[in-house]
C-alpha cells in the first residue's frame, strides 16, 4: 500500500512539474511588418514575463494557474495589446501586430545657458560597501531608483549604474525614465529609452542622456531594464554593486516584464548602486 501511495505521489509530482505550457511567436509593427525588438510580454502584476529578442521573437512558459489569464504585449512607442492566454495556447505561428503611437512628452521648454549649470548627483550614494549582488535578473527585469532633486526644474544629464563583476560576452540594458505615480510607485515612460551594450565591462557605467532634453519639475525614476540576461550560472557572472542600507532610498525591483513593482530592501532584494546627474540654472 505504501508503495502504491509513493508511486501515485511521484506521478502527480511529475505532472505538476510538467504543467507549464509554452507560447512562442513574433512581435511586429502593424504598418511596416518589421519586427519589434525588446517588447515587454507578460502578465501584468505577476512574475511571468519576458522580452522579444532583436528579431522580435519570444518564448514564454505559462504556469498552469495562469491558463485563463491575459497576456499583455507592450512597447514604449506602440499601443498595448492584450490577448487571452487560452487563445494563444491554441494558436500556431503567432504574430502579434502592434500599432505605433506618437509620443508627445515635452511639456516644458527651457533653454539653459551651458556656462551657468549647477550640477547635482542623485540616487544611491556610497555609505559603506556591501559588495556585489548576483541578482540573477532575467530578460525584462528592471530596477527603478527614485530621483529627488533639491530644487526644480532640472535637466537629466546622466544615468549611472555600478557593475561589480561582469564576464558575460554581452550584456544589453535599456535605460528608461519613468514618472512617479501618486502612490509612489514607478509609472509610465517619459521617453522611448536608450539601449546600452556592455561587453566585459565593470565599475561605474555612465549613460549620457543630455541630448534627450529631459526636463523635470518633480521627482522621477531612472530605470535599468535587463534585456538579455537569460543566462545560466555556467555562462558567466554578472553582478550589480550595492552600497548602503538606508531604506529611505526608494528603489523598486520588477523581476519580470510587466510584473509587480516591489521595494528593494537589504536582506530581501538589496539596495543597488544606481544614480543620476542633473543640472539646473543658477
Amino acid at each position: 500500500m505504501n508503495e502504491l501511495f509513493f508511486c501515485w505521489l511521484l506521478f502527480n509530482n511529475v505532472l505538476g512539474f510538467s504543467q507549464d505550457q509554452i507560447i512562442e511567436g513574433r512581435v511586429v509593427d502593424a504598418k511596416t511588418k518589421q519586427p519589434i525588438p525588446y517588447a515587454a510580454i507578460g502578465i501584468v502584476g505577476e512574475n511571468v514575463g519576458t522580452v522579444s529578442n532583436e528579431e522580435g521573437l519570444f518564448r514564454l512558459a505559462i504556469p498552469s494557474q495562469f491558463t485563463y489569464d491575459t497576456l499583455t504585449f507592450s512597447e514604449v512607442v506602440h499601443v498595448r495589446k492584450k490577448l487571452p492566454i487560452s487563445y494563444l495556447l491554441k494558436s500556431k505561428a503567432i504574430v502579434i501586430a502592434l500599432e505605433e503611437v506618437v509620443m508627445d512628452l515635452r511639456t516644458v521648454e527651457i533653454t539653459p545657458d551651458k556656462e551657468k549649470r549647477s550640477y547635482e548627483k542623485l540616487g544611491v550614494k556610497p555609505m559603506f560597501y556591501w559588495g556585489s549582488c548576483y541578482a540573477n535578473f532575467k530578460g525584462g527585469s528592471q530596477i527603478a531608483q527614485l530621483m529627488e532633486a533639491s530644487t526644480y526644474p532640472v535637466f537629466l544629464s546622466k544615468a549611472k549604474i555600478k557593475i561589480g563583476e561582469n564576464n558575460l560576452e554581452k550584456t544589453k540594458m535599456r535605460v528608461r525614465v519613468l514618472k512617479k505615480m501618486a502612490n509612489g510607485l514607478p509609472g509610465s515612460d517619459v521617453f522611448k529609452g536608450v539601449f546600452v551594450n556592455i561587453v566585459n565591462q565593470d565599475g561605474w557605467i555612465e549613460i549620457d542622456l543630455s541630448h534627450e532634453n529631459l526636463i523635470f519639475t518633480e521627482d522621477f525614476f531612472v530605470c535599468f531594464e535587463f534585456l538579455n540576461l537569460l543566462w545560466q550560472p555556467t555562462d558567466g557572472y554578472f553582478s550589480i554593486v550595492c552600497w548602503e542600507t538606508d531604506t529611505s532610498k526608494k528603489q523598486f525591483v520588477r523581476r519580470a516584464s510587466l510584473g509587480k513593482w516591489q521595494y528593494s530592501l537589504p536582506g530581501q532584494s538589496h539596495i543597488y548602486a544606481i544614480g543620476a546627474e542633473v543640472y539646473r540654472l543658477k
